[in-house]
């Protein structure tokens, strides 16, 4: 494979080195985390921040200037990011992960995006909500796609369709979007929960992309798709599915672990207004506090060994087992959920102060419950999904 920006060893920086710039970023993105929802989107000084850092490339092929590193590497970084802005860490999990996406598909995409220029980004919107079509040499795309989040730190964006093909069936793809054929609806988002994330909706009124600039699902699926035999690297020999999902689930993680840190020093100063003793004191605090400790750390845990599995097979040089992937989807929205669940819980143990707008402990509320509502982490259709399965050997999902 021909070699453009090639990264040399010594331009990586390791990933201890990577958390390191993410957790010395921890104060402004905290200090901009109500400017930045105000903004309705990553602000603009976040982005080049992150950029400078090497975030957006650390999943990124070496070939065209990425550090292609394990996926771990990336959520320790995004749920940094989220401890402090949600919103951000929202939309750098998302980009980021497309830079990982491109390791799947056909090597020339990879050519598209970065022959010129290796910091080329991209946003999303997989649902099928606009249409294409075949046309001679690829496909006809138009319509509007909803929350395409990062979308303002993007040039290009990836759309989802369920375009007829030649034996009569439908087939859901993704297709990437050249610059200037799109546009977006900046008034289309307005929300209470990672309201900073600018999730927006995506416009096509008619655009042609080539045929081999798509990432066909079915194929992914299958772990079939065409860019696996030009990128080897190990993080590429994993599911589209679980790494996409375990990057929103590790969103929620560092959400929750802002929200064990808040109320630890938030309880541990404050006092009952009726006889004066501490609420360090409180058995219910206390209670609290340890149950939903010991489902963050659970989190944690759980995304480790999951990973550490996956590893495994991939250094036995076996595929990831049908039955595992599965289950590491369901994995992700559960650990997602208790997340959240432990968010939900120490709220409602703080007292009512705590959802002024100048307390973040309201803001990690509203961003948890945000997140975990995502349908590719959604807890009670990845349950019902893994249950089945578990029964009766039944999948219906095909984004795995």
């Amino acid at each position: 494979m021909e070699i453009h920006g090639s990264t040399q060893a010594a331009d990586i920086p390791s990933p201890d080195e990577l958390r390191r710039r993410a957790r010395a970023m921890g104060p402004a993105l905290r200090a901009n985390a109500r400017k930045c929802e105000d903004n309705r989107s990553m602000l603009p000084e976040t982005m080049e921040a992150f950029e400078q850092a090497g975030f957006y490339r650390i999943l990124q092929p070496k070939a065209y200037g990425g550090f292609e590193y394990w996926p771990t590497v990336f959520y320790d970084v995004v749920m940094e990011v989220a401890r402090h802005c949600p919103s951000s860490a929202w939309a750098l999990g998302i980009v980021g992960i497309h830079n990982w996406e491109v390791g799947l598909m056909h090597p020339r995409v990879a050519e598209d995006l970065w022959e010129k220029d290796t910091s080329t980004r991209f946003s999303s919107s997989y649902a099928p909500f606009g249409k294409a079509e075949r046309v001679d040499g690829g496909y006809r795309v138009e319509g509007r796609w909803s929350w395409s989040s990062g979308c303002d730190q993007a040039t290009w964006v990836i759309v989802g369709a369920l375009v007829d093909m030649e034996a009569g069936e439908k087939n859901h793809l993704a297709l990437l979007v050249a610059p200037g054929d799109y546009e977006i609806d900046h008034a289309s988002w307005d929300t209470s929960g990672m309201a900073g994330s600018g999730s927006k909706d995506i416009v096509i009124k008619s655009a042609f992309v080539p045929a081999y600039r798509v990432h066909n699902i079915s194929e992914a699926y299958e772990m079939a798709d065409p860019g696996r035999a030009a990128f080897t690297a190990d993080t590429y020999k994993l599911a589209f599915g679980t790494v996409f999902a375990f990057a929103l689930t590790s969103v929620l993680i560092g959400i929750a672990d802002a929200a064990l840190d808040f109320y630890i020093d938030y309880m541990s100063k404050r006092t009952n207004a009726y006889n004066g003793t501490s609420f360090k004191q409180d058995p219910l605090a206390q209670q609290t506090l340890a149950d939903a400790h010991s489902l963050v750390d659970g989190a944690h845990l759980r995304l480790k060994r999951d990973f550490e599995e996956m590893a495994g097979c991939v250094a036995r040089g076996e595929e990831i087992p049908f039955a595992r992937r599965v289950f590491y989807k369901w994995d992700a929205a559960n650990i997602a959920k208790q997340c959240r669940d432990a968010v939900n819980m120490l709220t409602h143990a703080s007292g009512g102060s705590i959802f002024s707008h100048d307390v973040p402990m309201q803001r990690l509320f509203r961003d948890a419950n945000a997140g975990s509502a995502h349908l590719f982490i959604n807890h009670q259709k990845n349950s019902v999904n893994f249950g089945a399965f578990l029964l009766s050997g039944q999948n219906s999902d095909l984004m795995l």
